[in-house]
């Protein structure tokens, strides 16, 4: 496990920050949907450009979402993490299949925007 995960758990245990939902990893090379780990947004490419950014729905679904962060590309999204590993995502993601949910991912914690089509958790 990487040095700033046992921080961010352990900083989170002690109350310092909030628990995230999520942290980032990294990888040259795109996961297959079956090697997602739940609460980890895996950026897939090189560091300088990163393409991809994948990780488990967070309604409780489990569909593998894959989010382009090619800025050449429409949607597109940018993700940016802190210290701690906690990822930002800009813009909000919004399903229109399957669980029809809508939330934004903020320092590695999900809010559920009022228009999500199922009863997700309230922030």
């Amino acid at each position: 496990m990487m040095l700033r995960t046992k921080v961010a758990r352990l900083l989170a245990w002690f109350g310092f920050v909030e628990k995230p939902e999520f942290l980032v990893a990294a990888s040259l090379d795109m996961p297959a949907p079956e090697d997602l780990q739940a609460a980890t947004a895996v950026v897939v490419g090189p560091k300088e450009r990163p393409k991809w950014v994948t990780f488990q729905c967070p309604s409780g679904c489990g569909t593998p979402l894959l989010l382009s962060l090619n800025p050449d590309r429409r949607p597109r999204w940018a993700v940016t993490f802190d210290w701690l590993g906690r990822p930002t995502l800009e813009p909000s993601v919004r399903r229109t299949d399957g669980c029809r949910c809508h939330f934004w991912m903020r320092k590695g914690r999900i809010v559920w925007c009022k228009d999500s089509g199922g009863a997700f958790p309230e922030n």
